[in-house]
């Protein structure tokens, strides 16, 4: 079945592409040397993404980096340019039967398609620049919370958290010294990883040796983290030792007790069909303490509600990372992102510090998010 559904995808992937190539043909002036140069880089850019996964173990890692990133600069792009040509084919049919074009349009029509064609590209390319500053600019989101202490002291907690980092050829061991500079001016005294913190390979990691970056993180209770779908993705045993490597407590399925003020657990991902019950996880906690959930996708809110979680952390949805898709996702669960309290249990779910894909995000921005939490 998912050989199937993968033939179903890379076939609805190739008839867009030559649809839109197609498209392009029309568009651009109509010389034989231009429509082939033009086809050999389109033919290039709309497989580079592929060739990058399916050769990412063989290929130097340099050029597996520029061929992902050029694949995903087109997927983001091929999803506008789409949308812009079926918007234009829509209005040329209604001109054949409305005929509303003014003169100076018919008199040149070749010129203006043409033009057309480059401004897209060149929106693009802006939207792009505007999609990276977002990207390469976190926020830092305060979420002022009250919890009951139960059996422990009063007191502020400082949580930090960051989710979908996506370690890897896009977010890079440079990307990932200002993400450790920036967390390690939190002064927290927890730091959560939410999921995603590696990509698709455990290759670029290793080889660029990320986790000497992530033993630098500093703070009073330690470095804790879970997996996510992606950690699936490439070896989980590597994965699982690059977490130990950097310093990072692996909580899966787990629940611990931080110096008798809170209690941490951590799921597996969702896509894990052997992972625990949350009551289950629970059981061998007795304490009577505040209690914080780790669970990478926010799909079972309903979890965390009847089993008591004061404060549940997610990740995963991205905030879509690009209009439109940030509205659709946001149908999609019944909190996609940012904060929500539902009976006596706050929900936060993160649009990550990281992104899958090209870096850029439209319409979104990556954050940490900073919970400033009073224990009464």
């Amino acid at each position: 079945m998912n050989k199937i559904a993968i033939l179903i995808a890379l076939a609805i992937y190739g008839g867009i592409n030559f649809y839109l190539l197609k498209r392009s043909w029309q568009a651009i002036p109509a010389n034989p040397l231009v429509h082939t140069i033009f086809t050999v880089l389109f033919v290039i850019v709309s497989l580079s993404f592929f060739v990058a996964m399916a050769l990412g173990n063989r290929l130097p890692i340099s050029l597996v980096a520029v061929l992902e990133n050029i694949g995903a600069y087109w997927v983001i792009g091929l999803f506008y340019f789409i949308i812009a040509a079926v918007i234009l084919d829509v209005i040329r049919v209604s001109n054949h039967f409305l005929n509303f074009y003014p003169d100076w349009i018919t008199g040149h029509y070749q010129q203006v398609k043409f033009i057309v064609f480059l401004s897209l590209i060149g929106l693009f390319a802006l939207v792009s620049l505007i999609g990276n500053y977002r990207f390469r600019h976190p926020d830092i989101r305060q979420v002022n919370l009250e919890m009951t202490k139960g059996d422990g002291p009063a007191g502020s907690l400082t949580v930090i958290a960051a989710s979908d980092v996506h370690l890897g050829n896009t977010i890079r061991k440079n990307r990932l010294k200002k993400y450790v500079k920036l967390l390690n001016e939190q002064h927290a005294d927890l730091i959560l990883f939410v999921g995603d913190l590696v990509d698709h390979s455990m290759r670029p990691v290793e080889i660029n040796k990320m986790d000497e970056e992530l033993r630098q993180l500093k703070s009073r209770y330690g470095v804790y983290g879970i997996f996510g779908n992606h950690e699936y993705y490439g070896n989980i045993l590597k994965a699982k030792e690059f977490y130990a490597k950097s310093g990072i407590t692996l909580l899966r399925d787990t629940a611990l007790t931080i110096d008798n003020r809170i209690v941490l657990i951590g799921r597996d991902d969702i896509s894990q069909h052997r992972r625990k019950p949350l009551k289950e996880i629970l059981d061998p906690v007795s304490v009577n303490l505040p209690g914080i959930l780790l669970d990478h996708n926010p799909s079972k809110l309903g979890d965390a509600l009847k089993n008591g979680i004061d404060l549940q952390i997610s990740g995963h949805t991205h905030d879509g990372q690009i209009f439109p898709v940030n509205l659709i996702v946001r149908k999609m669960y019944q909190l996609a992102y940012g904060y929500q309290k539902i009976e006596n249990t706050h929900f936060y779910v993160s649009s990550g510090l990281g992104l899958w894909a090209a870096p850029v995000r439209i319409g979104t921005r990556s954050e940490i998010v900073r919970f400033n939490i009073q224990l009464k």
